[in-house]
């Protein structure tokens, strides 16, 4: 629910997590995805479907510049791309009467492995832990293995997993599969729920507009909540903080954020209630105690709203956006 802005740093970082990829995950017998994607091309009959081969050479000769490619450069490719051969045309059946042009393309590139293997050690090591669509869940999910996965009889055990949504969808754009920078990390109910609909929101911007969306509180709800102490009479809201009503209704739409929130307004009901502790007091008292403890100030912000409070820190728990907004509102931190 906030963006993420592509620094030097990052793109740095993402430079040097694409040339060790796979490099500590590798069995026995492993393929890169260049070697993979050649082997594609030699099932690929050259003169019944000549612009199937030129698309996976393109990938081929393309490839660090497709892992590193930032939105603009991915706009770009997809152009590029769909003039060798359209994205309607993937789930034709060239390479493999059982799989799909695009499927065996996504194989080729190794996503899977980049998902289960690469991708949750980058997210452990970051701060990126929630999903980036609602913030109210964890990206990480479990799930069952079965030994007969067909069936699914016998089940041997259970994985913690990484949701991993494409902004470009890998069935229309499956040279896109691994790219960084088109990698969302979701849970699993907001990655079912988008399917292969568009999403308006945009993880990674090149730009300084990191907050797209803004919870607020109505004044006159706390009012008749004090009278009533009934928690329905809070009203909180996600509005557009640019007036952007178009992206607003998409992602309500697709992620049912309101809904969400809807659910959770116990959350905003304890920042109500703090509120009228009067938590000047308290945080004077916090700073008095455990200013040597504490130097850095957010510490007591944390101590008083229970949740990061700086925007930049918003992935790292859930409910961390609609804590912080409606804490600012209140006044409660800065």
């Amino acid at each position: 629910m906030r963006k993420i802005k592509i620094t030097k740093d990052l793109r740095d970082f993402v430079k040097a997590f694409n040339v060790d990829l796979f490099t500590n995950t590798r069995t026995k017998g492993f393929k890169s995805p260049q070697d993979k994607l050649n082997d594609l091309l030699l099932k690929i009959k050259p003169r019944k479907h000549k612009e199937f081969r030129l698309y996976v050479e393109k990938i081929i000769n393309k490839y660090d510049d497709i892992l590193n490619a930032d939105p603009t450069k991915m706009e770009i490719l997809i152009s590029e791309f769909d003039s060798i051969v359209h994205s309607s045309q993937l789930g034709r059946k060239i390479a493999s009467k059982k799989y799909s042009f695009h499927e065996n393309v996504v194989e080729a590139m190794r996503y899977e492995d980049l998902r289960d293997k690469e991708f949750p050690e980058y997210l452990i090591n970051s701060d990126l832990r929630t999903c980036v669509y609602c913030n109210a869940q964890s990206a990480i999910t479990i799930e069952p293995v079965y030994y007969n996965k067909e069936k699914r009889k016998k089940r041997k055990k259970i994985l913690s997993k990484l949701q991993l949504d494409h902004f470009y969808p890998k069935s229309k754009y499956p040279f896109l599969a691994t790219s960084f920078f088109n990698l969302y990390p979701t849970c699993a109910n907001c990655n079912l729920a988008k399917g292969k609909e568009d999403a308006k929101f945009e993880l990674y911007t090149l730009g300084n507009d990191l907050d797209p969306f803004h919870f607020w509180i109505d004044d006159e709800s706390i009012i008749d909540y004090w009278i009533s102490l009934d928690i329905k009479s809070l009203k909180i809201h996600l509005d557009s903080l640019d007036g952007d009503i178009e992206l607003l209704q998409n992602h309500n739409e697709l992620f049912q954020i309101q809904k969400i929130y809807d659910a959770q307004k116990d959350i905003g009901e304890e920042l109500v209630w703090k509120f009228k502790a009067n938590p000047s007091t308290y945080r004077s008292l916090l700073s008095k105690s455990f200013n040597k403890i504490f130097p850095d100030s957010s510490v007591i912000d944390r101590m008083i709203i229970g949740n990061y409070s700086k925007p930049e820190e918003t992935f790292k728990r859930t409910m961390a956006k609609y804590t912080q907004d409606i804490a600012r509102q209140l006044k409660l931190v800065k």
